[in-house]
């Protein structure tokens, strides 16, 4: 699951009917047509740029920007998802053969395919055991670093506290190309496939597996991190270790991490690190500049079919939508996106400059996180009711038609709306949304709960107190409703949506939002301050102009963006009843109860609303070239294919 800019039914019931046929899906389908050359430029969304490259991507980096957008074309995950516009899984394009899982669904058996590195040295068990080192090292939970709940290493944004890789008890390579996990349970097949081994990337460790730039390689990766106990004169707490200093003193998979991590936050040298020209993924990179232009060309020797037809990729950066459409109006692009301002010339621009038209849907929701551990406005975001009445003055159907030109569904959880399933609904989702816009509704919440409500003006905790009528935990007498929300730049399209939602607010209901824009790299930086209720920061409370695609954990649990502690769950969202319904979901082992589970984690966070939901609307709407074959169906998880594309005629 992944953060995404947002440039502009899948139901639970239908996830366990397809469960078994999402272990036999294949790669995509390709033309005969053996056209070759070629160059295809393709538009990256409005500051949102790649900045990342190693792909154990910390939490502040974990973007498809990054990963699905760049540095998956060099390197390749064990097991590859989506085909031809399913969320499923891609054998065809996974390096791993199928998994069996034996002793109950307690151990999993993996064997690779004999594919190669550019080098032509072969992809083995070991290079997927470099990886299992570093992420336990990386994620280690039990060795945080001074004033932070962070763990030592880069980090890894899917981690779910107590998931993956914790959730593996040991890893050996049986063989050149086979090795086995022993699990700590018993888990469901489907899931542990498509949301922990989904998380697993072999590295190239005869090439990696060193501490500094100009070091020996070795097998660092196989000794355990050296980490020095404070001592008692510091006065930190029992047992705890001391920063660690990437490039110094540190030894072992930590210090392999942390040297991978301080060479990929090197961008200016990515086009030039030998390090990163050792890849296995279809392309390797051959320019990149400060401003996020990208230029890919083929990799010889690509195990994978199809191989590239192109000679060369390129993403071009592009500071806001207006100037991204002037690229589509001069025919500069290749692949480009129509802003919805822009739409009514779509046709126009079909004619002249030979570009057809695919709306690019996603699987995931478009919604505004919040920071529950801000110290100023977390105590009131962590009134449920407060919450309630902020998304009964979202007015999702005028949204879609007002903003979204008309595409797009309503949006009541965390639940992908696409693509769509015919297939019973659970009851909440058969109902409707559960939180209509209705302003009066949101009103009398808050004059129940001790609000003196002042359309237009600011509204202010008039009876503070944890009692009935009052205001709840933590808000403070006479605080006012003001609430600052953070929104992407470049997008005149989210801009104008929160702009009639701050008016909504304010005149409906007094809600005081206040909206500054940032970057897209720059929001996920901030929303990343390592703000948690141990180590609050008030840097953000709201933000908007991002969605969330489920990727790399493809069945749509949720536990890294909602779950106590996982990296993505930004605004430090905790619920012991959440938790527990997501780790049913784990473990449920018939359809039924897997539905049930489902349903259940579904239900309760469209209740209890750990996110304010919006309409959710295609990641954007795609224009490209008609001779370009290959593009659609563009792929749910927001990942591009230009190893399938080719240009004909």
């Amino acid at each position: 699951m992944l953060w995404h800019l947002r440039s502009g039914s899948w139901r639970m019931a239908a996830l366990v009917a397809l469960a078994g046929v999402l272990l036999a899906a294949c790669g995509n389908s390709t033309s005969s047509h053996t056209s070759k050359g070629g160059v295809v430029t393709f538009a990256e969304l409005p500051s949102d740029t790649p900045t990342y490259i190693f792909p154990m991507m910390p939490g502040a980096y974990f973007g498809n920007q990054n990963l699905y957008q760049f540095s998956n074309e060099f390197f390749l995950p064990l097991y590859w998802f989506g085909q031809n516009g399913q969320p499923v899984l891609n054998r065809a394009l996974s390096i791993g053969n199928l998994p069996t899982f034996t002793d109950g669904n307690t151990v999993v058996n993996i064997t690779l395919k004999h594919w190669e590195w550019s080098t032509g040295h072969p992809i083995t068990a070991r290079d997927v055991i470099m990886w299992m080192n570093l992420l336990s090292a990386a994620t280690d939970p039990k060795a945080p670093v001074i004033g932070s709940t962070t763990s030592p290493g880069p980090g890894w944004g899917a981690s779910v506290a107590g998931g993956f890789p914790q959730n593996v008890v040991s890893y050996a390579a049986t063989g050149t190309y086979s090795l086995t996990m022993k699990l700590n349970s018993s888990y469901n097949p489907t899931w542990f496939l498509y949301n922990e081994l989904s998380q697993v990337f072999p590295l190239p460790r005869f090439a990696w597996d060193k501490l500094a730039e100009n070091g020996t390689v070795g097998n660092y990766d196989a000794s355990a991190e050296s980490r020095a106990l404070a001592p008692a004169s510091a006065g930190l707490p029992a047992n705890s270790y001391l920063p660690v200093n990437p490039g110094t003193a540190t030894s072992g998979a930590l210090g392999v991490a942390q040297f991978l991590n301080s060479q990929s936050e090197n961008s200016a040298s990515y086009a030039t690190n030998p390090l990163w020209q050792i890849v296995d993924g279809p392309f390797r990179l051959s320019q990149y500049t400060a401003s996020g232009y990208v230029k890919m060309v083929p990799n010889k020797n690509y195990s994978g079919t199809p191989k590239p037809r192109i000679s060369a990729f390129e993403e071009e950066p592009f500071t806001s939508d207006t100037a991204e459409f002037d690229a589509l109006r001069t025919g500069s692009l290749t692949i480009g996106y129509v802003p919805v301002p822009d739409l009514p010339q779509r046709t126009s621009l079909e004619k002249s400059q030979g570009y057809s038209f695919a709306p690019w849907y996603g699987f995931g929701f478009v919604y505004l996180p919040l920071n529950f551990t801000n110290p100023t406005t977390g105590p009131l975001l962590r009134q449920l009711y407060f919450r309630q009445a902020l998304q009964s003055l979202i007015n999702q159907p005028q949204d879609v038609k007002d903003f979204d030109a008309g595409y797009g569904n309503l949006e009541n959880g965390p639940v992908p709306t696409y693509p769509p399933r015919n297939a019973d609904e659970s009851s909440l989702e058969a109902k409707g949304l559960i939180y209509p816009y209705d302003p009066s509704n949101a009103v009398s919440l808050l004059r129940k709960n001790g609000w003196t409500v002042a359309p237009g003006g600011t509204s202010y905790c008039s009876h503070p107190g944890t009692a009935a009528g009052e205001c709840g935990a933590g808000v403070a007498a006479h605080q006012a409703a003001t609430l600052p929300l953070l929104v992407t730049s470049g997008s005149v399209t989210t801009t104008n949506e929160m702009e009639a939602l701050q008016s909504t607010m304010k005149q409906k209901a007094g809600v005081d939002v206040t909206i500054s824009e940032e970057p897209f790299n720059q929001v996920i930086s901030t929303m990343f301050n390592s703000c948690s209720y141990s180590n609050p920061c008030g840097a953000w409370t709201m933000v908007a102009g991002i969605s969330w695609t489920y990727s790399p954990d493809y069945l749509p649990t949720g536990g890294e963006l909602f779950a106590t502690g996982s990296s993505s769950n930004s605004g430090d969202y905790s619920s012991s009843t959440n938790d527990s319904n997501i780790r049913q979901t784990h473990v449920a082992r018939t359809p039924a109860a897997e539905t049930s589970a489902l349903f259940t984690y579904q239900d309760y966070l469209a209740r209890n609303l750990p996110v304010l939901f919006l309409p959710d609307t295609p990641l954007q709407f795609t224009l490209y070239k008609s001779n370009l074959k290959g593009l659609v169906p563009q792929d749910v998880f927001d990942i591009i294919y230009p190893q399938d594309y080719y240009f004909s005629g």
